[in-house]
């Protein structure tokens, strides 16, 4: 069977690329440098990835997807707006009144800040990871974090204290029972947040039938600038809204540096690794005068033998891509279920290493290595194409 001309050329590549004790380790050895370093530059994108997935669910598990709030005097006949807030677009599913306040949380000598806030539990909670509707008016959910460092447990009862924020009503002192302890996901959360009954707040911080703003979650939480932009055209000053993006945006821009830069400085591996096509391509010409000079003398032009090194140049490219793609998915799936690498929650808001590989960024890693590697065997190629023929035949 006759191969098509350009075939010809890969076919010869491919053989005298694998051919030879010395070329064979080149060879491979250019193959696992290439290979590590797509796999480090994916593996650190995939982190990155990963960081930024789960940070945002946690974020709207813990936040809603939409805030609208009132600055300072609260919220008045706060159940009409709650209507017209559900009215201003389709894709509002739920909106949830809320009382914000900072207290101190008190037990056995141990005093921590954060904040209690009061949700209404006649509606479906919005803070996802509550995951419970059953609030009394004596109880309520903790955070994990925050009940480890007063040493209390569910069935405990915690002391806080809390001000309405108003001269004429004295901060009061109170018990109340911890019906429960829920994880967030996030440590800024779990440490500081604690839920109560919305009728409790509302009697013993003096707001009487006020709330400070309300949670709003919609269908897609990404479509969350799209949907407070309508609810504007609807509420106007002295209200305010504001989407999970905007509270969290420095956290998701230092990210989004993070993963260019890291990017950028894990790509000088690849460029390293690159420069091993090169110089194992000029010792395949080196090593090769002999058959390139017979090719030559046999009627192949210069530019079909060049091809001959693009072609090596390429499958060089496209191997190592493809070992380092196959590498990360592993080092991608090991991470992913073992949850082998453990992080303090206090510094980075996880507890582990999260990680999500985009078969895009993937393929885009890929592309730009066959590409870089195509363009680095110009040089080798060139100088095989110069060769004279009876320079390679003449000790022969």
């Amino acid at each position: 069977m006759r191969l098509p001309f350009f075939l010809i050329e890969a076919q010869i590549a491919f053989r005298q690329l694998f051919q030879g004790v010395g070329l064979r380790f080149t060879a491979w050895i250019t193959l696992l440098g290439v290979g590590l370093g797509a796999m480090s530059l994916i593996l650190v994108l995939s982190v990155m990835n990963g960081f930024e997935k789960e940070l945002q669910r946690n974020i709207v598990r813990s936040e809603s997807h939409l805030l609208l709030y009132r600055k300072e005097k609260g919220i008045e006949g706060w159940q009409e707006l709650q209507k017209k807030i559900k009215e201003a677009d389709p894709t509002v599913i739920e909106v949830l009144p809320m009382t914000y306040n900072e207290v101190l949380f008190i037990h056995e000598g141990r005093v921590q800040g954060g904040v209690l806030e009061g949700v209404d539990p006649k509606t479906s909670s919005v803070i996802e990871a509550l995951k419970t509707k059953d609030l009394s008016q004596e109880g309520a959910y903790i955070g994990e974090e925050l009940a480890r460092k007063l040493h209390v447990t569910a069935g405990g009862r915690v002391k806080i204290l809390l001000s309405s924020g108003q001269e004429r009503i004295p901060p009061r002192m109170m018990f109340l029972k911890v019906l429960g302890i829920f994880d967030s996901g996030l440590y800024e959360y779990s440490s500081r947040y604690a839920y109560v009954n919305l009728a409790f707040t509302q009697k013993n911080l003096g707001w009487e039938k006020r709330v400070s703003a309300f949670k709003v979650k919609i269908l897609n939480p990404q479509q969350a600038r799209d949907v407070a932009r309508r609810i504007r055209a609807h509420i106007h000053f002295p209200f305010f809204i504001r989407t999970w993006m905007d509270m969290n945006r420095n956290i998701f821009i230092a990210l989004k540096i993070e993963k260019v830069v890291l990017a950028l400085i894990l790509s000088a591996i690849i460029m390293i690794a690159i420069f091993n096509v090169v110089s194992s391509l000029i010792m395949i010409v080196i090593e090769k005068m002999k058959e390139i000079s017979i090719l030559k003398a046999m009627g192949m032009g210069r530019m079909r033998v060049g091809k001959i090194f693009l072609w090596q140049g390429g499958f060089l490219g496209m191997m190592g891509s493809c070992l380092g793609i196959g590498l990360a998915w592993v080092g991608c799936e090991v991470l992913s279920y073992s949850h082998l690498i453990k992080l303090s929650p206090d510094i980075y808001y996880l507890s582990y290493l999260p990680v999500e590989m985009r078969w895009q960024e993937g393929m885009c890693v890929g592309v730009g290595i066959v590409g870089i590697s195509l363009l680095a065997s110009f040089y080798p190629a060139y100088r095989a194409a110069k060769l004279f023929p009876v320079e390679g035949i003449r000790y022969e």
